[in-house]
């Protein structure tokens, strides 16, 4: 299992629309799961690092193997999760690209983090 970490700055204001996120997830699991898996990857964890600067949203993204992975989100059958995700992207995420941050080394492939 390969694993990548990426850092997503968020606009001010964020904070209910995580929480509504992630609310829906936890209840819809089916959806966000099944976009998950037509993509090749799935969230392992999230994290905020709140700074002086800016808050960040952390993604942990588990893979058999991204160099497989769905590019062109065309070819994505859609739940009705993607509307969810999709404001939440609009709405918090800063305009500037997330960053993709290299990972170095994977010690437990199954470790889950839980909530």
């Amino acid at each position: 299992m390969e694993s990548k970490l990426l850092k997503i700055k968020l606009n001010s204001g964020y904070r209910s629309q995580l929480e509504r996120l992630i609310a829906y997830m936890r209840e819809n699991i089916e959806y966000p799961a099944n976009e998950m898996t037509q993509k090749g990857y799935f969230w392992d964890s999230t994290f905020i690092e709140q700074t002086d600067e800016a808050d960040f949203l952390y993604i942990v993204l588990k893979s058999h193997d991204f160099s497989k992975i769905m590019l062109d989100e065309n070819e994505l059958s859609p739940t009705p999760f993607r509307e969810v995700y999709e404001q939440f992207r609009r709405q918090c995420w800063a305009p500037e690209p997330y960053t993709d941050i290299e990972p170095i080394f994977c010690f437990n492939s199954s470790f889950k983090f839980s909530h």
